[in-house]
């Protein structure tokens, strides 16, 4: 599974009422950003990521990350010893919650003076093709996840429908900056670690620009509870963080192959699954960060 030389640029906004200033969207097109990767002020790529927050024992937030891939940031898959592609990256907030034209991009390095990298992943699992970013305290995005959105009380099963939120091939809504919204279906048993990784897979046409994407369950009327009762509501559940499609090698052999007897030509083809990894992950390596 597997930026641009100016100064970085801090976002001042002084906390808000969600209460007050619920906008007409779901909360997280607003917790969804565009990930750029620069190299010395050229575009490397286009990644997704969200914004995922610490929350101390009196309620309040502690650390912000920007949650997205690992390739998405490097340019190549966890624990491979290659030259990172980029040196920061370019994201976007929105600036007021009732306004969707009000946003503003902001750069973030990725490395410090030492070359050390600035973000963090998790310790348990150190292939997880995931990485989180400090936000500046100064930088406060309106809407975050945080680990009360991974717990919920949706029963997850196979064939449950699978949100992922992104910006395929960098395509979205500019004038709002609202993510592209793609549905699909879990396609093994969620609470099983696939191939013994905290992964599972979704069944869903993705695309490139949308690594990094949030992957969510969303349930609206009638649904089943995970106490095996059925509830009605609509309830959002952060499953985790989207990372690749797998591509398996199969023989194609042509017309005069087979007149030939000739060995068949092989191919690479998409089975249409996505790799997700667990929210768990997330939360493990947000919960082990110290600022």
């Amino acid at each position: 599974m597997r930026p641009i030389a100016a100064a970085v640029l801090f976002l001042l906004i002084a906390p808000r009422s969600h209460a007050a200033q619920d906008p007409s969207v779901d909360l997280e097109s607003l917790m969804t950003t565009p990930v750029l990767l620069y190299n010395q002020g050229r575009q490397i790529s286009q990644g997704t990521g969200f914004f995922y927050a610490n929350v101390k024992a009196d309620g309040g937030v502690d650390t912000v990350f920007l949650a997205t891939n690992y390739h998405v940031v490097t340019g190549h898959a966890p624990r491979l010893l290659t030259q990172p592609a980029g040196d920061r990256v370019r994201i976007a907030l929105h600036l007021e919650a009732g306004n969707l034209e009000n946003f503003k991009w902001f750069e973030l390095p990725l490395y410090n003076e030492r070359k050390e990298p600035l973000w963090v992943s998790s310790t348990m699992y150190q292939d997880a093709d995931i990485v989180l970013l400090p936000l500046p305290a100064q930088m406060v995005p309106l809407y975050v996840f945080t680990e009360s959105n991974t717990r919920g009380d949706l029963k997850v099963r196979p064939t449950l429908g699978a949100t992922l939120l992104g910006y395929p091939y960098g395509f979205f809504d500019t004038k709002h900056l609202l993510p592209i919204w793609k549905t699909g279906h879990i396609a093994t048993e969620p609470d099983v670690d696939f191939e013994g990784d905290p992964t599972f897979l979704v069944d869903v046409s993705a695309y490139p620009g949308m690594s990094g994407s949030p992957v969510l369950a969303v349930a609206t009327g009638i649904y089943e509870s995970t106490d095996g009762t059925m509830r009605s509501g609509r309830v959002h559940k952060l499953l985790g963080i989207f990372s690749s499609m797998p591509v398996v090698r199969r023989s194609s052999p042509s017309a005069a192959d087979r007149e030939l007897s000739e060995v068949p030509s092989m191919r690479d083809t998409s089975l249409q699954l996505g790799y997700v990894w667990k929210a768990a992950v997330i939360v493990e390596a947000a919960n082990r960060y110290h600022r």
